[in-house]
Order: structure tokens, then C-alpha cells, then sequence
């Protein structure tokens, strides 16, 4: 088997043999398409190394590259995540400024109105739509509050975000938020400076539902929710139908049940009488 070893100028060398105690005799080893081959005439040397010596300059500087290598890939990466950082926001902003001018361009002087008198605590009652409406009074009613009631104590701790969205054809919604915090959901709501004013807007929806209902383009009308509501007016053919739909789900109930029984007293074990 070769003895292949290494100068300690780098070059690969096959050990020809011994020249004495302190020098070998070494014949230089070359590559010649593709295959390395002991070429060149024989020299003496007074070292070899198992693998090719490297310089303290040699190493310093090879790891000096490596570093750079590796930094210079952690700012390339950094400079393409910040690019994609600032053409995101600049997106963002000309959105954002786009919907601003066309809501500008758009809105009417009652959507600006009523922001205003949001803005300036001149709300005194909110009306909330659909499957439970509601009209409560804004500073009075607990909905506005984020209230906390666990283990049956009443600890207020601060009033419920209200969130304004505007949209590109000038129009603005307003949303109630579960918890203070924006958390928990939403609920679409109408701020107005008046009961009457909530009212209005609350048989306008309950007018709205009640056509739906009947047309059998809403599957449902909660009669008692709209109820509640001081003054709402709800069509008697409306709350005929409704309760009619309660009687018949009572009666499909009752049927169901009778039958589960049936099938259970079916299934029961006879006991045997007692003998005389």
C-alpha cells in the first residue's frame, strides 16, 4: 500500500524511502485526467505531515473568509427581508391614502356628522342589529362596559372599544367589541343622539327581518328579542307564523320523545312475578 504523506509547503507525496534518521526520499505526486500519479524525480525532505500543513496566516485567513461569508449572507438576507419590509408598508400607505381621499371624496355630511358626535360623547343610546336586537342607553347601559362578574362580583374595568370602519364609498360602521381590548368579537351597532332616533332605525331592521321571514328568505324571527324593544311594532302575521312554527316544533317533540320512549320500554327486561 502507498505511503502517501504531505510536504510542509503542501504538496501530496508517495514516501519512496528512507535517505536516513532526519530525511526521507519523496517523489511528488501529480494529477493526469482525473488520476493522481507519482511523476517528477525523486527529492529529499526533512518533514512530512499525515495531512497537508496549513500556516497560521493560511488558517487566519480561511477563517477570515468563512466569517465573511456568513456575515455577508446575514446582511444580504436582513436587506431583503427589510426591502420586503418597505415595499409592504408603502403598499399599506397608498392603500390606506387611496380609501382615505375616496372616502373623502365620497362620504356625505350625516356619515361625517355622526363621527363627529361619536367623537364628541354626544351618543346617547345604541341600537344593535340582528338575531338579538337591542337599544340600550350609552353611558347608562352595561353593554358599553367591560364588566367583570366572576364569582358574582360587579367590577367595572373600563369602558368596551367601539371601532369605526370606513369603507371606499363614504360610508361608515360602527362595531361594539366583546372586552375593552378589541378581543371577544363584534357586534355591528348605531350610535344615535335619541331613543326615538335608535327606535326609527330599530323597526326599520325589524321591518326588513319580517319581510324576509315571511317571504321564507329567512329561516327564523326572534319574536321575543324584537319584544323587548320598547315601542318596536312586529306585523301580528309575523308573530302568528312564528308561534305556529313553536307549536309544531312542540308537537314534532313530543312525537320524538314518545318514540324514544317506546323504544326504550320495548327494550326493558320483563321481570318475573313473584309466585304465590
Amino acid at each position: 500500500m502507498a505511503d502517501i504523506k504531505y510536504t510542509d509547503d503542501g504538496k501530496k507525496v508517495l514516501v519512496v524511502g528512507k535517505l536516513n534518521a532526519q530525511q526521507t526520499i519523496v517523489q511528488e505526486i501529480f494529477v493526469s485526467a482525473g488520476q493522481e500519479i507519482p511523476s517528477g524525480e525523486n527529492f529529499v525532505v526533512k518533514s512530512l505531515h499525515d495531512a497537508p500543513a496549513e500556516s497560521w496566516k493560511e488558517k487566519n485567513l480561511r477563517e477570515l473568509e468563512a466569517r465573511y461569508d456568513r456575515s455577508r449572507k446575514e446582511l444580504e438576507s436582513q436587506i431583503e427581508q427589510q426591502a420586503r419590509r418597505l415595499t409592504t408598508i408603502k403598499e399599506k400607505a397608498k392603500h390606506h391614502a387611496d380609501a382615505l381621499f375616496k372616502f373623502v371624496e365620497s362620504s356625505d355630511a350625516g356619515q361625517l356628522d355622526l363621527l363627529k358626535k361619536v367623537v364628541s360623547g354626544q351618543i346617547t343610546h345604541v341600537f344593535i342589529s340582528g338575531y338579538s336586537p337591542e337599544i340600550f342607553e350609552w353611558e347608562q347601559g352595561s353593554k358599553a362596559y367591560d364588566v367583570d362578574t366572576y364569582h358574582g362580583r360587579m367590577q367595572i374595568d373600563g369602558i368596551k372599544l367601539l371601532s369605526v370602519y370606513g369603507y371606499s364609498d363614504g360610508n361608515l360602521t360602527y362595531r361594539l367589541h366583546t372586552y375593552r381590548d378589541g378581543s371577544g368579537g363584534s357586534d355591528q351597532v348605531f350610535p344615535v343622539c335619541s331613543y326615538a332616533e335608535a327606535l326609527t332605525l330599530a323597526q326599520a331592521e325589524c321591518d326588513t327581518q319580517a319581510a324576509a321571514y315571511l317571504s321564507d328568505k329567512r329561516g327564523s324571527f326572534s319574536v321575543s328579542s324584537w319584544q323587548k324593544i320598547e315601542g318596536i311594532v312586529i306585523p301580528a302575521v309575523v308573530i302568528e307564523k312564528s308561534e305556529a312554527e313553536a307549536d309544531a316544533n312542540r308537537v314534532n317533540r313530543i312525537d320524538k320523545l314518545k318514540k324514544e320512549l317506546a323504544d326504550l320500554e320495548s327494550k326493558a327486561p320483563i321481570k318475573a312475578k313473584p309466585s304465590a
